[in-house]
């Protein structure tokens, strides 16, 4: 049972503070560099709602809470709040370094954090969910101990607006505030505070206050303008015993109408079964595919969760690549920089996502999605990319990467991009009535013209590939400008600009000595017979000739390097099956694939996975892992060979299965994909986790199978 309820509390804070000593402004300023928490992320959430009230996610890594986002998705408010716990004497312990942590997956959006002393003194446990009306974050809380005179602080490291700079804390009554601008966020718990104060990272916080001597010194009401932290005693009796709480995390901005200085309420158990309600009720509204063992359907389930929470609500269809900062402990930031790590838009992703969850009965993000991809969309106001020899307008084309503002992060030409939003309209178009088809003719039309243009004119080079390094002829960056294209003959068949899409698409497929394979299929090669497409060619230059069996040289990208063309090999050719430019029967793309899982392919104890190429650099120790999202691609490709004559479908199934046993397999025990894992046990790495892309492709795969056609191509 509790040993402090929440009706003491005051009174137990009011005796406490009567003993204690405060000083005004904390020493230190403006505190150590910023820096951001650990991507490897177990949950993430916000409340499922559409009035756009609860204007606040959460994640959580290593059994405590990390980023908070607020009022969008890609605005950081809190690195990370966590317990410090001692005895006052012999030990003191940070809560996500020293303890056991497990994960406890109740329900799609219900994750308990279960983090123990390896010593058997204590358990902590964390549950998260956001409130309905508000943007409120609330922390439910037991404590557990198993003997007397323990003490737990709680320590919350605040980056308010997207940086760890600048930002004010104070003690405000039995309450912490933090301020930057017109954002404040404020800090209570259920039980009280016995002891609290404020300080700067590095020096005066209650981190080094704690390893110092065990006990909290440091009692300081203000640290102004830097890198702050709070810092509080639980008011939790020091018996052995078991106290629930909760910690209240409220955020208020100018455009809020909330009066931050609420008062708690007693608990929020309320709060917490209308959480789970909410998403609930919109899982069961959503189709699950026929046939799926529990643990697919269980995986399945979260990743459509997953997906939903990385969508803003301020700017519908901003479905951002992840919730994570990759590495974000080695992130450092200069004062006032806003790092944008993985809560950005990227075109490309955004139709994985979209794409995944239309097969899944969701319409109205897909829809909206679109809506977002045309106001992003470069217009003749918009510049040009100078690439000398080639000097390229921007216009049609579509942002590397945005804010939820649609303001561009990074600037590169990705090819793919312009085609992805041609791919995703088609996709809902199939879809949808004829009423509807011609609704979004009248909205999209203009978007769908001005992008299928913008490809004719300067396709199919490629600055940047999907992999956003190289710049040459990609087979898939090509894949999906030309079946773009494609799409365009169709929609736009018997006019001009459907004539030109048909023609340019044909020639670049066909053309003699002119066409893919001639720009990309080596015949003189270093693996296997020589024969089998690269990743890129023309990559020594802008103006290279796109020759696959000359010996030039491509930089590898996050490293010095420079390899031969002709030794670098990816799966970007898949692409020319999926996307229906090939059968899957065609002979090149087979001797390919087959140097692939030969090449750049480890079978880890979790699943078999690839690397995104020969050589990669990005990833730790300037080593790229393998990538669980490229799994899916090789899965609807045997399906793709099945519905070619070329595997029977038992056959093709092996794959499949295969493939969807290793998502499973490279899930974490949140039930969160990485983006990327390591070779030797299949557990993901420090970069990205959840990548949103990884839980797409897992349902574009089991949406595959269950139709026994690979849903992104889209002629079928």
């Amino acid at each position: 049972m509790n040993r402090l309820l929440p009706g003491f509390a005051a009174l137990w804070l009011s005796l406490s503070l009567c003993h204690t000593s405060y000083a005004a402004e904390a020493f230190g300023q403006p505190g150590a560099q910023a820096n951001w928490a650990s991507a490897k992320k177990m949950q993430v959430g916000t409340f499922n709602e559409k009035k756009k009230k609860s204007l606040v996610w959460f994640t959580s890594a290593k059994g405590i809470l990390t980023e908070v986002f607020y009022p969008t998705i890609d605005t950081g408010q809190i690195k990370d709040s966590q317990f410090l716990i001692t005895d006052g004497k012999t030990f003191f312990h940070e809560e996500k370094k020293d303890l056991k942590h497990q994960v406890n997956v109740k329900s799609p959006s219900n994750v308990e954090m279960v983090n123990s002393d390896k010593e058997g003194r204590y358990n902590i446990s964390h549950t998260f969910f956001t409130l309905r009306d508000a943007s409120i974050l609330v922390e439910e809380v037991v404590v557990e101990t198993f003997q007397d005179g323990l003490s737990f602080y709680l320590l919350t490291n605040p980056h308010l607006n997207n940086t760890g700079s600048g930002d004010s804390a104070f003690i405000d009554l039995n309450s912490f505030l933090v301020k930057d601008g017109a954002t404040t966020l404020r800090i209570q718990s259920t039980i009280g505070f016995s002891d609290m104060s404020v300080g700067f990272v590095g020096s005066s916080d209650g981190w080094n206050d704690l390893n110092d001597n065990f006990k909290m010194d440091h009692h300081f009401t203000t640290a102004t303008k830097g890198n702050v932290a709070t810092f509080g005693k639980m008011n939790i009796i020091p018996k052995a015993g078991k106290t629930k709480f909760w910690i209240v995390y409220t955020m208020t901005g100018e455009k809020d109408l909330l009066d931050n200085t609420a008062a708690i309420l007693p608990d929020y158990q309320g709060g917490k079964a209308d959480y789970i309600n909410s998403w609930d009720n919109y899982l069961n509204q959503k189709k699950t595919p026929s046939g799926l063992s529990a643990v697919e359907k269980s995986l399945y389930k979260r990743s459509l969760y997953t997906l939903k929470v990385h969508e803003d609500k301020l700017n519908p269809g901003a479905l951002i690549a992840s919730l994570s900062i990759p590495w974000g402990e080695k992130q450092m930031e200069t004062p006032g920089q806003k790092i944008g790590g993985y809560h950005l838009i990227w075109p490309r992703d955004l139709y994985h996502v979209a794409l995944a969850m239309l097969y899944s009965g969701e319409l109205e993000s897909p829809m909206n999605a679109l809506r977002f991809l045309k106001k992003i969309q470069y217009t003749g106001n918009s510049g040009h990319w100078d690439l000398s020899p080639r000097f390229i307008p921007k216009s049609g084309a579509f942002p590397q990467n945005t804010w939820v503002t649609g303001e561009d992060y990074w600037g590169g030409l990705q090819l793919d991009q312009a085609g992805y939003p041609i791919h995703l309209f088609y996709q809902v178009f199939k879809r949808v009535p004829l009423e509807t088809q011609q609704k979004m003719i009248t909205e999209f039309g203009g978007m769908i013209r001005n992008a299928l243009t913008f490809i004719l004119r300067y396709g199919p080079w490629t600055q940047q590939e999907r992999w956003e390094e190289n710049f040459g002829i990609s087979p898939s960056s090509f894949s999906v400008a030309t079946s773009a294209l494609k799409i365009g003959a169709e929609l736009f068949k018997g006019i001009p600009l459907g004539n030109w899409c048909q023609k340019t698409s044909h020639d670049w497929l066909n053309k003699p000595g002119d066409n893919i394979d001639s720009w990309t299929f080596t015949t003189n090669g270093q693996y296997g017979d020589g024969k089998y497409y690269l990743r890129i060619a023309g990559g020594s230059s802008f103006g290279s000739i796109w020759d696959p069996n000359d010996r030039s040289d491509t930089h590898i990208a996050n490293s010095s390097r420079r390899e031969e063309q002709s030794r670098i090999l990816d799966q970007g050719f898949l692409k020319l099956v999926l996307l229906g430019l090939k059968p899957g029967s065609d002979p090149k793309v087979k001797k390919s694939k087959n140097l692939l899982d030969q090449h750049i392919s480890v079978q880890t104890p979790r699943g078999r996975g690839w690397y995104r190429y020969s050589f990669d650099a990005y990833g730790e120790e300037g080593q790229g892992r393998l990538w669980p999202l490229l799994s899916s691609e090789h899965g609807r490709y045997a399906i793709e060979r099945y519905r070619s004559g070329d595997l029977t479908w038992a056959q093709a199934n092996r794959e499949v299965q295969a493939r969807i046993d290793s998502y499973i397999g490279f899930s974490n025990s949140g039930q969160m994909i990485p983006e990327q894992v390591f070779e030797k046990n299949g557990e993901g790495t420090g970069g990205a986790t959840p990548l949103a892309w990884s839980h797409a492709e897992y349902l574009k795969l089991i949406w595959s199978r269950d139709l026994k056609q690979n849903i992104e191509n889209p002629f079928n």
